[in-house]
């Protein structure tokens, strides 16, 4: 069965879900250009360094995290927001239970036309 993923205009409820007692990680958007997603972090729990090509952003919904990134730890609390620029390397570890809104700008391979002058 597909995920569903949310379309232009529809409004989502990024803590609660009337299917699901249990809140999980979800892709919330998925698009060439852009992909939002919840991830639910249990305390303890951590994702592993790495990067994406597009630049990055984190706010913390529920719980606290910590966020590895440019050489040091940075704590993360409810309504706490990080932005990470392309490319940089980052982990993310649950110091508690935690709903973190993940935003990625994908990189897309757009080639501008070149017109030559008459």
């Amino acid at each position: 069965m597909a995920l569903h993923h949310a379309q232009s205009g529809e409004v989502v409820n990024l803590l609660a879900h009337p299917q699901t007692p249990a809140l999980h990680s979800q892709a919330i958007v998925s698009t060439p250009e852009l992909e939002v997603m919840r991830l639910c972090l249990p305390a303890g729990k951590q994702v592993p360094p790495h990067a994406v090509a597009g630049a990055i952003t984190l706010q913390c919904l529920q719980g606290s995290i910590e966020v590895q990134a440019h050489d040091g730890w940075h704590p993360m609390q409810v309504n706490d927001h990080l932005y990470l620029a392309g490319n940089v390397e980052h982990a993310i570890s649950g110091l508690t239970d935690a709903v973190v809104l993940v935003n990625i700008q994908r990189r897309t391979d757009t080639k501008t036309s070149q017109t030559s002058p008459d």
